[in-house]
């Protein structure tokens, strides 16, 4: 019974922040955007202000166009490619599976706030392992996990290519 509602509370948790997280995402708008950068804006040529007011972007965009039409990166990443240093804005949303079959479930673990803990008696030898269970969940659990699903690359702050990841 206790395994149970576990599983429940765990799954209403992690529901709630996956609710909390894209509202507060979607707080910020292409409006709000262009409200709170008004140089940037006004900075881009018509055919380009209409471009990013639609969402879009084009090869030879500044980052702060970038920013207004997509927001805020989830993540950056930097490099070099072909000799020039570059940058790179990910983007992310979450994904949800439910869990058919358990990782390497053992009854006496415990699990909290995903790092997890268990403690295994073998014939005469003791195991214990504390650390991150990425793959771990009961079954029935439903595991939420951020992926990408866009990135734009910038070369000297100007944008030099993007792709969507499905």
């Amino acid at each position: 019974m206790y395994g149970l509602y576990y599983c429940m509370t765990r799954t209403l948790l992690f529901g709630l922040l996956a609710v909390l997280v894209s509202f507060l995402a979607g707080c910020s708008t292409i409006d709000s955007r262009i409200q709170s950068n008004p140089q940037a804006y006004a900075s881009l040529s018509p055919a380009d202000q209409a471009l990013v007011r639609s969402g879009h972007i084009r090869e030879g965009l500044p980052k702060s166009a970038v920013f207004i039409a997509w927001g805020a990166p989830d993540r950056t990443r930097s490099g070099v490619r072909n000799g020039r240093p570059y940058e790179a804005w990910i983007y992310t949303t979450t994904r949800s599976e439910f869990s058919y079959y358990p990782g390497p479930y053992y009854p006496d673990s415990f699990y909290w706030g995903g790092v997890g803990f268990h403690h295994r008696f073998w014939g005469s030898r003791h195991f214990f392992y504390a650390g991150p269970y990425f793959y771990d969940s009961f079954p029935g659990e439903t595991i939420t996990y951020e992926v990408p699903y866009k990135k734009v690359f910038f070369e000297n702050g100007r944008t030099t290519g993007w792709e969507f990841i499905r």
